[in-house]
């Protein structure tokens, strides 16, 4: 008799590590990261434009 196994979406979903990027030198605007675990690649931006800063003020109001 063969034995039946069931996981739910959320499960199969949900990844088995969390990632540990290993990320080139700066070398123009992305660099290239590789998850030491598995092996994956991601692009990583070089630089933080104006909108990704927050000034203490907005963090006062957004409090």
């Amino acid at each position: 008799m063969a034995e039946t196994t069931t996981t739910n979406q959320a499960e199969a979903a949900r990844p088995d590590h969390y990632h540990r990027w290993r990320i080139e030198e700066p070398n123009g605007p992305v660099s290239t990261g590789v998850c030491k675990i598995c092996g994956q690649t991601k692009q990583f931006k070089n630089w933080l434009s104006d909108m990704d800063f927050i000034t203490n003020e907005e963090h006062r109001i957004a409090a």
